[in-house]
This record gives C-alpha cells, structure tokens and sequence, in this order.
C-alpha cells in the first residue's frame, strides 16, 4: 500500500510515517517508480508508533518496544518493560501534580464567585 493509504487507515499522517521511516522505525519498500510501498504489518506499527510518542516515549524506548513483538531477548523484554514501567510512574506523578494544581484552581474559583 502507499503512503496515503497508511495513513487512512493508521490514523497517522503521512509525515509522521516518513519520519518513522528515516528513523528506521517502520520500513517500506520503493517501487519503480519510487514511492513507498508498505506491507500489511505497517498499519499496527504506525498506531503502536503513534500511540508510543503520544505518551511521551523516546524514539530508542519505542524502537525497543516494538522489537519486543518479534524475537528479542529476554532482557531486552524486561529492560523495555522497566523503562516503560518509569514512564507510567512519571505520568502518574505528573496526574498527582495536575490534580492538586485542578483542585487548587477550583477552591479559588469558588472563592471568587
């Protein structure tokens, strides 16, 4: 498929997926003609991409995540698990923080009307 169709059907846009791609995290073929040829499994690793940068994980994080999904060694699942594990406890820390900021916020609305 090209890259216009991945993207429809990822959710991704395309320069998202080019820049995938020049990082080395998802892989197309070039046909004849030169455009990006991109086989089925491109799909669910645009979204998982996607998904993975929205949560804030660097490109090295999500480049070892995805190579969980095929063949890595064991410690390189437990290493993406622990750093995936550090990135959910900072994200809970920075939930805790906007809650008590929320909260804040509200008792001064409160006080002002």
């Amino acid at each position: 498929m090209l890259i216009g169709e991945l993207s429809r059907r990822s959710g991704v846009s395309p320069r998202s997926l080019r820049y995938y791609e020049q990082h080395g995290l998802l892989t197309a073929d070039r046909g004849l003609n030169g455009y990006r040829e991109y086989d089925e499994s491109a799909v669910a690793r645009a979204r998982n991409l996607h998904l993975l940068f929205e949560l804030g994980v660097s490109r090295e994080l999500a480049a070892t995540v995805l190579a969980c999904s095929g063949d890595a060694a064991p410690e390189v699942h437990r290493a993406s698990r622990d750093q995936l594990a550090e990135v959910r406890d900072r994200m809970a820390e920075r939930i805790a923080e906007l809650t008590a900021s929320h909260a804040a916020l509200a008792r001064i609305v409160e006080q002002v009307s």
